[in-house]
């Protein structure tokens, strides 16, 4: 993620959670916690990272931090699925800078090395008074009909501006205008034990901000949809792929999932072998 941000944080952080996972988190491979542990120290040692903030799990944490951000304390720390709501809160409370980016741990992310959109996010903040939030594409690009699948080239229209209005605000990654994020507060939930990002979504709109996201192809981001055998087995030629701008065209699932189960590994190690990788 560094290198492609390739952008001068005040501080680069890790919220680590070793609490016990629920919902539908018990169902992916799990690390344990000393392995856990010593990466988070290999990194601190070669400093790609500054510090790493462990989520407290006291009541007085807990409910401080929930009448912060949502004046109530009886607000559920973790959503239907058992995904994160205190814990990524707790995390945005631990930053200090006017503005932030936050990625999930299994985010992979391509940028050009010579320019970081960061710059341009923080810029548009400035110009904007109504962004509150923005980031990358999601996802390269994909086939999306028969024509495109049978010629294996795009026949997409170019963007006639570099950014765009979204609707939907996703806690899988972003760059938020803190001060802005602030006189959003209290947030609000449309339904009780709905996700994070179903909240600022919502609160956003009421609050009159918006998000928008960069059009361009030069900068993107993809989710691994599941962590399984072949993602662990792949990730380091996973990486290299997204790092280098390199994705099969024509594949399985939605532009900003990686399809690695099953047979669907069998399209990113296509291309892969086609850029000289060498696979066992």
């Amino acid at each position: 993620m560094i290198p492609a941000l390739n952008y001068p944080f005040e501080e680069k952080l890790v919220a680590y959670d070793p609490g016990r996972q629920e919902g539908k988190y018990t169902q992916r491979i799990q690390g344990t916690q000393g392995e856990i542990e010593r990466i988070l120290q290999r990194l601190l040692d070669e400093k790609v990272i500054d510090r790493v903030d462990i989520i407290p799990w006291s009541d007085q944490e807990q409910n401080r931090i929930l009448q912060k951000y949502f004046g109530d304390k009886k607000i559920d720390l973790k959503d239907f699925s058992g995904a994160p709501i205190y814990q990524y809160l707790y995390a945005l409370d631990m930053c200090r800078g006017d503005y932030v980016f936050h990625a999930d741990s299994d985010m992979l992310l391509h940028s050009p090395n010579e320019h970081s959109w960061i710059s341009d996010g923080i810029a548009l903040f400035q110009k904007e008074p109504r962004v509150i939030v923005t980031r990358p594409r999601a996802g390269p690009p994909q086939a999306r009909n028969w024509i495109e699948k049978l010629t294996g080239h795009s026949f997409e229209s170019v963007p006639e501006t570099r950014w765009r209005r979204v609707e939907f605000t996703s806690t899988r990654y972003f760059l938020m205008d803190m001060a802005k994020f602030r006189a959003c507060l209290p947030l609000v939930q449309e339904n009780p034990g709905e996700p994070l990002e179903n909240s600022l979504t919502y609160t956003f709109k009421q609050k009159g901000f918006e998000q928008w996201n960069l059009t361009t192809l030069d900068h993107w981001t993809i989710h691994p949809w599941r962590h399984d055998e072949n993602y662990v087995r792949y990730l380091d030629e996973l990486i290299w792929a997204v790092e280098h701008g390199v994705y099969p065209f024509k594949r399985t699932g939605f532009r900003w999932d990686m399809r690695t189960e099953g047979e669907h590994i069998k399209e990113w190690l296509t291309v892969l072998r086609k850029h000289g990788r060498a696979l066992d």
